[in-house]
């Protein structure tokens, strides 16, 4: 074999392999880096081109605003005319529709326009829209990405949907807030405009087949898989005993309503232990306004700590229970909890919680290799705690929910 015209791949020893090793390791670095800075960049320039369709001003600052799992946040100061403001910018979830937008802009205007002082408002577009559509590039192909501009609220953000752990004066002025939605949008006309998601009674028997097959894949060896399949014959025993005990004919007694779908402490700011900003409408739909109150007390009474996770805090439900029920009385538009609902109320509470069992199985999955294995265990596990406390004392809730003097009864 003539070998002089051929290339000699030659053993490189380890030392060698150790230094280009090391090279490989800053041209990592140098690649995360360029990465992150054009991002950074691009996310800059969107919202640039983003405010060119408001008359707001010219754009000075942008700031991400971390918490969220599903749209990107944004505070921005703008200076017009010699002055400078400050507004939130949403980025919505790839996969929301135009429909479901223009449901959630016009619910909160009904909102605002008819009590809900709160809320952050809408800033309207040069052409008078609530949002823009601006098309995104990605390997030669097109996807348009929705976003909007609203009033940045005042006040603290201190909480999240994991440190529920407000003071008695907040829980009671959260309560009234949700009373104050409600009652706001209690005359709301969606105007054919509805969520793509099923309401919540038609939503839970439809999950037992949605888990069967997620639970199929062949996954063993992933801690958050093997923890749901473990767990899957219990979910599915709590989702078919909920759907029990709020049959049809209870249903047809509960008051349909606009809803957050989202209320959790991360959702409002504080400031002198009241609730002074509400935020974060894109999950709004009409439903049951009982599964409001249901999701909103998991989200804001169920324990996070080491020693506690996933007991609910029913002495808390009561206080905010009290106050919801004690706030619409106050209001004298949409009446409080009637008798059906109160009865129903331990399991709508369950019913809140399999729909959060249901967020953590749905945003894992599809995105198995990005998410954080760990972290979504949490959240899968404290949820299945909480189903399980839940069903062990549905006795003690109803009694609570008994307990709360219904001022006002609506027909049941």
């Amino acid at each position: 074999m003539d070998t002089s015209r051929m290339l000699h791949l030659k053993e490189l020893s380890t030392n060698q392999i150790f230094a280009l090793f090391s090279q490989s390791e800053k041209l990592k670095e140098i690649a995360v880096n360029f990465y992150d800075t054009m991002e950074r960049a691009l996310v800059r320039s969107q919202v640039v081109d983003l405010v060119n369709h408001y008359d707001i001003g010219k754009v000075i600052d942008v700031f991400e605003i971390f918490g969220g799992y599903v749209n990107k946040s944004f505070g921005i100061y703008v200076e017009k005319d010699g002055e400078r403001h400050e507004y939130f910018v949403r980025k919505y979830k790839k996969g929301i529709t135009e429909k479901e937008i223009m449901l959630e802009h016009s619910m909160i205007e009904c909102a605002i326009a008819n009590g809900l002082t709160i809320a952050a408002g809408l800033i309207h577009t040069k052409e008078g829209h609530t949002f823009v559509k601006m098309p995104e590039q990605l390997n030669g192909t097109s996807q348009d990405r929705y976003y909007a501009i609203y009033e940045y609220l005042s006040g603290e953000d201190k909480y999240t949907w994991v440190t529920p752990y407000l003071t008695d004066k907040e829980y009671a002025s959260s309560a009234e807030v949700l009373a104050t939605f409600h009652n706001s949008t209690r005359n709301f006309d969606p105007k054919g405009l509805e969520r793509v998601e099923p309401k919540i009674m038609e939503f839970l028997p439809t999950l037992k087949q949605t888990f069967r097959d997620y639970a199929e894949q062949d996954l063993t060896g992933n801690q958050f898989h093997d923890y749901f399949v473990k767990n899957l014959d219990d979910i599915l025993k709590v989702i078919d005993l909920t759907v029990e005990s709020i049959p049809e004919e209870a249903i047809n007694k509960m008051p349909m309503n606009p809803i957050h779908c989202d209320l959790h402490p991360g959702n409002f700011k504080y400031e002198n232990e009241q609730a002074v900003g509400i935020f974060d409408f894109d999950w709004a739909k009409i439903d049951l306004r009982l599964f409001d109150l249901g999701l909103g007390l998991v989200y804001f009474c169920s324990s996070w700590e080491p020693e506690s996770d996933g007991v609910l805090r029913i002495d808390k439900c009561a206080v905010f229970l009290d106050a919801y029920q004690k706030k619409l009385q106050e209001l004298g538009g949409l009446p409080p909890l009637n008798e059906t609902e109160i009865q129903c109320l331990p399991a709508m509470i369950q019913a809140g919680n399999i729909y959060l069992i249901n967020w953590a199985v749905a945003a894992y999955y599809p995105e198995i290799l990005n998410l954080n294995v760990y972290e979504y265990t949490a959240y899968l596990s404290h949820q299945v705690k909480l189903m399980r406390y839940i069903e062990a004392h549905k006795a003690e809730i109803a009694e609570m929910a008994r307990s709360i003097a219904v001022t006002e009864k609506c027909p049941a």
